[in-house]
C-alpha cells in the first residue's frame, strides 16, 4: 500500500530534528504468461480439386463510415488459401473482395451476376465467408452485412441484407451452401467502438431467421455478443479457430472427416475460452445439419 511517512529524530536530551516527509511507493510487478498460438498453416491441407465448388469471400477492415473491423482483411486472405487447399476450389471459382473491392455496387454485382455464372443447378457447392461488420435493423426483423461504403444509419439502402442474399442464392438452386460469418449484429466493433453515428440504442432484439434446408450457417457470436479479435494471432477469434479446426483440430474422432457439429463444438470451446480471457462472452452458433460432413482428408 502506498503511504506517506513523517520522520523525526530525537536525541537523549529531547532535541528534535526537522520533520522529513517520505513518500513510500510499493511497486507491484505482475508477470503475465502469454499463451503461444500456433500460426495458421493452410499448407497442411491438400485436398483434390473439386470443379463443382465455388467460394465468395469478403474481408472488410477499413470502412468509409464505420470503425475498423480489425484483422478482417487477413481473415479473408487466409480463408482464400483454405478454400483452395482445404475445399479444393479452383482459383477461377473463388472471388475475393477486400476493402474497396467490397463496396456496395461491386458486392451486389458479384452476388447478382458472378454467382449465377458459376453456380450449376443441383451440382455446385457454395462456400461464403464474410469478415467485417454486421448490424440489425431498428425493428429487429433483418440482419445486414455492411459493405465497405455502407452508412450504418441507412442500412436498407446502403448495406447487404442477409435475407436477400439467402433468397438470391436459393433461386440459383446450388447443391449445398455453407456460410461463415465472422461478424456480429450488436452495433459494436471488435475493438468495442460503436458503429452508429446517432445516439439510438444498440440494436440487438433480432428475430430469429429461418435457414434454408440445404444451408449451413456458422456465425461468430450470439446476436447480443461482440465478435472479438485475437491480437496474439492477428485474426478474429472465430476466424482463427475456424481455420485451425479445418486443419484437423476439429476432427474429434480422428476419422479424417470433420462434420459441421464437430467444427462447431471445437470452435465453441475455444472461442468462448479466448473471449472469456478478454472479459467478454462469445459463443459461435450453427444452423444446419450437424452430422453433415464439411471436409474430408486424404
Amino acid at each position: 500500500v502506498n503511504e506517506t511517512i513523517k520522520l523525526v529524530a530525537i536525541d537523549q536530551w529531547g532535541n528534535k530534528s526537522k520533520e522529513k516527509i517520505i513518500n513510500v511507493t510499493v511497486e507491484m510487478q505482475e508477470k503475465s504468461v502469454v499463451k503461444k498460438l500456433e500460426p495458421l498453416d493452410p499448407s497442411k491441407l491438400k485436398n483434390k480439386t473439386n470443379d463443382n465448388s465455388v467460394a465468395l469471400i469478403f474481408g472488410i477492415e477499413n470502412y468509409n463510415q464505420s470503425p475498423k473491423a480489425i484483422y478482417a482483411n487477413l481473415d479473408a486472405k487466409y480463408f482464400y488459401e483454405y478454400a483452395k487447399k482445404g475445399f479444393g476450389i479452383n482459383a477461377q471459382n473463388i472471388k475475393l473482395l477486400i476493402d474497396q473491392d467490397a463496396n456496395l455496387i461491386s458486392s451486389l454485382g458479384i452476388i447478382e451476376k458472378w454467382l449465377p455464372s458459376k453456380i450449376k443447378k443441383n451440382q455446385t457447392d457454395l462456400i461464403l465467408f464474410f469478415a467485417g461488420h454486421g448490424l440489425a435493423s431498428n425493428d429487429g426483423k433483418d440482419l445486414f452485412l455492411l459493405s465497405q461504403d455502407s452508412d450504418p444509419d441507412l442500412l436498407s439502402r446502403t448495406a447487404l441484407s442477409r435475407a436477400e442474399i439467402f433468397n438470391t442464392i436459393v433461386k440459383l438452386k446450388p447443391k449445398s451452401v455453407t456460410m461463415f460469418f465472422d461478424t456480429c449484429y450488436s452495433g459494436v466493433s471488435r475493438e468495442e467502438e460503436t458503429l452508429l453515428a446517432s445516439a439510438r440504442p444498440i440494436r440487438i432484439a433480432v428475430e430469429k431467421q429461418d435457414t434454408p434446408d440445404n444451408f449451413t450457417v456458422f456465425s461468430a457470436s450470439q446476436i447480443d455478443q461482440i465478435s472479438s479479435g485475437l491480437k496474439e494471432a492477428k485474426h478474429g477469434i472465430f476466424s482463427y479457430y475456424l481455420m485451425k479446426g479445418l486443419e484437423g483440430k476439429a476432427d474429434i474422432n480422428q476419422d479424417k472427416k470433420i462434420t459441421n457439429g464437430e467444427l462447431w463444438a471445437y470452435m465453441d470451446e475455444n472461442v468462448s475460452q479466448r473471449a472469456a480471457e478478454q472479459g467478454r462472452e462469445q459463443n459461435p452458433s450453427l444452423s444446419g445439419d450437424p452430422d453433415k460432413v464439411l471436409i474430408s482428408y486424404r
